[in-house]
C-alpha cells in the first residue's frame, strides 16, 4: 500500500510547531516499514530528506490543490492521502484523512475572527474525509461538533510525538542555569506580553532571575539542534498561551528533562498531568509566583523535570505512527 502525505504546511519556512510534529511522526511512520511513503512536498520548500520516504514535487495555493492535487495522486497510483491539515481535496480519488489542529473560531478566548468562507471549506473539507486526526481531546470536539453526530465517528484523537532524550539526572537538573525558555511565534493567542510583564515582575523580587528567552518566528528562529541544546540548558520551559489546539513546546519541555510552567489549558493537562507547574492563561502574577518558585525551589524542580520526562513516554512518535497506521489500514478497506 502506498500512503501519500500531504506536506502543506512545510511550505511557509523552516519547520516549527505542527510542522515539525508532522516530519517526525512521518520519520517514525517511515521506520516501521508497514507501508510505502510518500511526501507531497509543496513546490520550492526545502527536503526534509527522511530516510525511506520519497518526495514529490506538489502544487501550492488553494485551487491548485483542488484542481491538480487529484491529478498527481491518479498518477502515483497512491492508495491513501494522509493531510497535514484539514483541507483536504473535495474531489480526492482515494480516501483522504484530514488533520485539525484547532479551531479558533469556536473559541472567543483564541481572539481569533475568521471569515464565514474558511469555516464553510474547513467543514467541507472535513465531510469529504475519511478520516478526522486531532491532536488532543479539544479539537476533536470541535470538528465532531462540526460534523454533527452522523459524521463524528470517524474523529479520532492521535496526539503528536516527540523524540525524548536520556533520563535527567539529579546533577545535569542541578547544571539547568540557562534562560527561561518560551518556543513558538509571536501570534497574540501566545501571551508573549504576558511572560515579559510576569518576568518583570519576578525579577523585581529576585534579582538573579534567569534572563528570559523567546524562540520563534518571525525574529529568533534556531535550527533544531540549537533548540535542543535550549531544552537541554533552560532553567524552565514556559509557554502562557491563552488557546492551543495542543502545546508541543510542553511536550518538547517533558520530552528533554526541562521544568514546564505553562497557562492552564486542557490540552496542556492532557499532555503534563501532574508535571508542571499551570497559572490561568493571562494571569501576570500568577506566572511570575511560577517563575519565582520554580527558580527557587531546587526540589521542585527535580520532581517536574524526572516525572515529567516519565510521562512524554507517553507520546513517543512511536505511538503516533502506529495510530497513524491503524487509520491508513482502516480507511483502505
Amino acid at each position: 500500500m502506498l500512503i501519500a502525505f500531504d506536506g502543506a504546511g512545510l511550505g511557509d519556512g523552516p519547520p516549527t510547531g505542527v510542522a515539525r510534529a508532522f516530519l517526525t511522526g512521518l520519520q517514525a511512520y517511515a521506520a516501521r516499514g508497514e507501508h510505502a511513503a510518500v511526501l507531497l512536498l509543496p513546490a520550492g520548500a526545502p527536503d526534509p530528506a527522511l530516510p525511506g520516504v520519497r518526495v514529490v514535487a506538489a502544487p501550492r495555493g488553494r485551487l491548485q490543490r483542488q484542481l491538480a492535487l487529484p491529478r498527481l495522486l491518479r498518477a502515483l497510483r497512491a492508495d491513501v492521502l494522509h493531510s497535514s491539515v484539514a483541507a483536504v481535496p473535495l474531489r480526492a480519488p482515494l480516501p483522504a484523512i484530514a488533520t485539525v489542529h484547532d479551531l479558533p473560531w469556536r473559541h472567543a478566548e483564541a481572539g481569533e475572527a475568521t471569515t464565514p468562507w474558511r469555516r464553510f471549506a474547513t467543514a467541507r473539507a472535513l465531510r469529504a474525509a475519511a478520516a478526522v486526526l486531532a491532536p488532543s481531546a479539544m479539537p476533536a470536539a470541535d470538528a465532531r461538533a462540526v460534523l454533527g453526530a452522523a459524521a463524528a465517528a470517524k474523529v479520532r484523537v492521535v496526539p503528536h510525538g516527540c523524540a525524548r532524550s536520556t533520563p535527567p539526572t539529579p546533577a545535569a537538573i542541578a547544571a539547568r542555569r540557562g534562560p527561561f525558555l518560551a518556543l513558538g511565534d509571536d501570534r497574540p493567542r501566545k501571551q508573549r506580553d504576558v511572560l515579559r510583564a510576569a518576568h518583570a515582575r519576578a525579577l523585581a523580587q529576585e534579582p538573579g532571575l534567569p534572563p528570559l528567552r523567546f524562540v520563534g518566528p518571525p525574529d529568533d528562529y534556531v535550527d533544531e539542534a540549537a533548540k535542543l541544546r535550549l531544552l537541554r540548558d533552560c532553567r524552565a520551559l514556559v509557554h502562557p498561551s491563552r488557546f492551543e489546539g495542543f502545546g508541543l513546546p510542553v511536550l518538547e519541555g517533558l520530552a528533554y528533562g526541562a521544568p514546564v510552567v505553562c497557562s492552564d489549558l486542557p490540552p496542556h493537562r492532557e499532555i503534563a498531568g501532574d508535571s508542571a507547574v499551570y497559572a490561568p492563561a493571562g494571569d501576570v502574577a500568577a506566572f511570575a509566583d511560577a517563575l519565582l518558585a520554580v527558580d527557587r525551589d531546587a526540589a521542585l524542580r527535580t520532581r517536574l523535570a524526572t516525572s515529567g520526562h516519565a510521562r512524554a513516554a507517553d507520546f513517543a512518535p512511536e505511538r503516533t505512527a502506529a495510530a497513524w497506521a491503524q487509520t491508513h489500514r482502516e480507511v483502505a478497506r
